[in-house]
């Protein structure tokens, strides 16, 4: 085990579109017309839900709070909303999507918007999909069967993920600009959007040396839809809300463990990370 290494660089060109996410699942299975969204086979149903809630739950609970040190502020906030709501968080960890449906939305069954190269992962596509992956899809049938199911879900009582930065910058700690599309989701269905905020904070005790920052989770009050405003307009509100409450919680305790430098030419993302683990680490981990 080596010391962690703070201040590591890495350089971005375009802050709405470069990921630094350091591995790639081929995307072997199309998000069209034929992908389905929704399973109504009983065995499906009946092993996404023990799956979710006696494997998933307690091994990630126990896993993010050995491996992160997750400390959660805010979830009371949560206890307002009786019905469905679509829950927004910075994209800045490869395990902030456990965290949203351990520390966040739980016990509420939640499905969480992502990348179709997710659901393209040999081996274990079926099992993020019994979890609630839901794949951005790649063609207008396939987008009607996407809206859908958000409409569905939400009405039931769901929680729906989403996270509108997109692309994954590991430990960053400011907040990347996000469009309002996908604040449609909440705004089309008049529910809440619920503001969340993944920070980091210095470790503790004798091994602080060798580990990473700390994770913080803080979960805003939520935005209720405002039924005097056009949905577009309400998106808008959210979108801005949820920004300036991402802005606000960047500026607490948020220890940064890379440094992020703009330049003015495109760069190879992925292949800074992998860098950076060969080098102080001598092999390749998760960030």
């Amino acid at each position: 085990m080596r010391r962690v290494v703070y201040g590591q660089k890495l350089y971005y060109h375009d802050p709405q579109n470069d990921d630094f996410t350091h591995h790639s699942a081929p995307l072997n299975k199309k998000v069209d017309k034929d992908f389905r969204y929704e399973h109504r086979n009983i065995f499906f149903r009946a092993g996404s839900f023990l799956l979710y809630y006696l494997v998933a739950f307690p091994v990630l609970w126990v896993y993010c709070k050995l491996r992160y040190g997750v400390k959660v502020r805010g979830k009371k906030n949560l206890r307002a909303v009786k019905g469905g709501y679509v829950l927004y968080c910075n994209h800045t960890n490869v395990m902030d999507v456990a965290f949203t449906f351990v520390f966040a939305t739980f016990p509420k069954r939640s499905l969480i918007v992502c990348s179709p190269n997710v659901v393209g992962m040999p081996g274990i596509r079926h099992i993020v999909k019994m979890l609630g992956a839901l794949p951005v899809p790649g063609d207008l049938a396939a987008l009607k069967q996407f809206m859908r199911m958000i409409d569905r879900k939400l009405a039931a009582g769901n929680a729906v993920v989403v996270m509108p930065e997109a692309h994954i910058w590991p430990y960053y700690t400011g907040v990347r600009d996000f469009p309002k599309t996908s604040f449609s989701y909440a705004a089309k269905n008049r529910v809440p959007a619920v503001p969340m905020s993944v920070t980091y904070r210095r470790p503790r005790g004798p091994f602080k040396a060798w580990m990473k920052p700390r994770v913080n989770i803080t979960i805003g009050q939520p935005i209720p839809f405002d039924a005097s405003r056009s949905a577009a307009e309400n998106a808008q509100a959210m979108r801005d809300r949820t920004y300036q409450f991402m802005c606000e919680n960047a500026r607490k305790d948020n220890v940064a463990l890379y440094e992020y430098i703009q330049v003015d030419h495109p760069v190879e993302t992925t292949a800074q990370i992998k860098q950076l683990r060969r080098k102080h680490s001598g092999k390749t981990e998760n960030v």
